[in-house]
């Protein structure tokens, strides 16, 4: 009997290998998706429309996104644009997490989007998170407001208690003010 060869020849080994699921992306595709501010924008952005999008209205949000104070996001629309169309799009499409419609310019969530949509389903912009945090400038000139006129209307025993109160809320917020979910946004 002669040994087989070419495409006939298969060894059973007994070992099976599965495909890797649909959602799991690796650490390099990963990270080149999400290392780009605008991809970053992209992806946040059909996270929070849950539908498909036009890439007209995915370059103005991602320019509203990616703006600066001295950029006008109207002004980088063209060159955000013209970027998701020709490098960011095919590089999100060809990694499954966009559908990436190039003759319609329409642009959906794809195959693999599940495996980032918690990530950005707990991140906010900017904007949400300053608005949301406690800032520690106004609370500490509340509170300073508030025990200085308590000291000023109060005995001379209790001035004393109130001024180590003070130094004690100042304390508090400076300590309070250190951790991420307290710190001023500025």
């Amino acid at each position: 009997m002669r040994p087989a060869v070419g495409p006939d020849a298969v060894v059973d080994t007994g070992k099976r290998t599965t495909p890797p699921a649909q959602n799991d992306l690796d650490g390099a595709t990963l990270f080149d998706s999400l290392g780009n501010e605008r991809r970053r924008a992209c992806l946040y952005c059909l996270a929070e429309h849950g539908t498909a999008l036009s890439v007209s209205t995915l370059g103005e949000q991602v320019a509203r996104a990616v703006a600066d104070a001295e950029t006008d996001s109207d002004e980088l629309y063209d060159s955000v644009y013209i970027s998701l169309c020709q490098t960011h799009l095919p590089k999100l499409d060809a990694a499954g997490l966009v559908e990436y419609e190039q003759d319609r310019k329409r642009v959906r969530q794809g195959p693999r989007f599940d495996a980032i949509r918690d990530q950005f389903e707990a991140a906010h912009t900017p904007e949400e998170q300053a608005a949301e945090s406690i800032r520690a400038e106004p609370i500490a000139s509340i509170l300073t407001v508030a025990i200085g006129a308590a000291a000023v209307a109060s005995p001379p025993t209790a001035r004393i208690v109130l001024l180590f109160g003070l130094v004690g809320g100042h304390l508090l917020v400076l300590i309070l003010g250190s951790t991420s979910s307290f710190r001023s946004s500025d």
